[in-house]
């Protein structure tokens, strides 16, 4: 049997490495593509009532901690406010993010109005990024599970709806009227798509399912 040279075993591995590399970013393109098609798609015309069959009790404290149990995804959860930003001569308000931030002014759960919780893609921090539920926003699905600790309870919500609007439209009327508080009972959570760009906002939306009393 003729021997082949090591070179070539090297060149041939290499092609083997190089072509899988650009497959799978290939690959990874095309499912970016329909992921982006999809969530444009999913796109409401507007906020509708949630009708959830569910009461649940009311929070005695503000949201602390989110998490998607099946997939093993969390966040701490920090409160967030406006802050000034001034551009030229004027000066705006605009929500302050965090990896996983509570808007202030949205509701708690149980209080019959919106919660709103947005994070940053990916996370400043990292090791957050590992583990937090924003980078599977995009990916969920009607009937996944999120789970909202808030006070002395932890709050379970089913995912009705997800979908994205372009970066662009971020501060338009229609895009802000998901995060009114006056909204039925719901979690809405919001933030950038794909990690790394604002070329997306992902709106995630989910009704209350049940509210358990943690065990002190």
């Amino acid at each position: 049997m003729k021997r082949v040279p090591f070179f070539v075993i090297l060149q041939t591995l290499g092609a083997a490495i190089f072509a899988g590399g650009a497959g799978m970013r290939v690959y990874a393109q095309i499912v970016q593509a329909q992921t982006e098609s999809r969530l444009l798609a999913a796109r409401p015309a507007s906020p509708e009532m949630l009708t959830s069959a569910h009461t649940v009790s009311p929070a005695d404290g503000a949201p602390t901690h989110i998490s998607i149990p099946s997939l093993g995804l969390w966040n701490d959860i920090d409160a967030v406010d406006m802050q000034p930003q001034v551009q030229g001569e004027t000066l705006n308000l605009d929500w302050a993010v965090a990896d996983a931030g509570w808007y202030i002014q949205s509701g708690w759960p149980g209080w019959s109005g919106n919660v709103v919780i947005a994070g940053h893609s990916p996370s400043r921090n990292p090791a957050t990024w590992t583990h937090s539920i924003f980078r599977q926003l995009a990916y969920l699905a009607p009937g996944d599970l999120i789970e909202v600790t808030a006070g002395s309870r932890v709050y379970t919500y089913a995912v009705s709806r997800v979908f994205a609007i372009a970066g662009t439209e971020g501060d338009s009327p229609a895009a802000i009227a998901w995060l009114d508080r006056s909204l039925s009972e719901r979690l809405t959570l919001v933030t950038c798509w794909p990690p790394h760009t604002a070329a997306y906002r992902v709106i995630v939306v989910a009704e209350p399912l049940r509210s358990l009393k943690i065990k002190e």
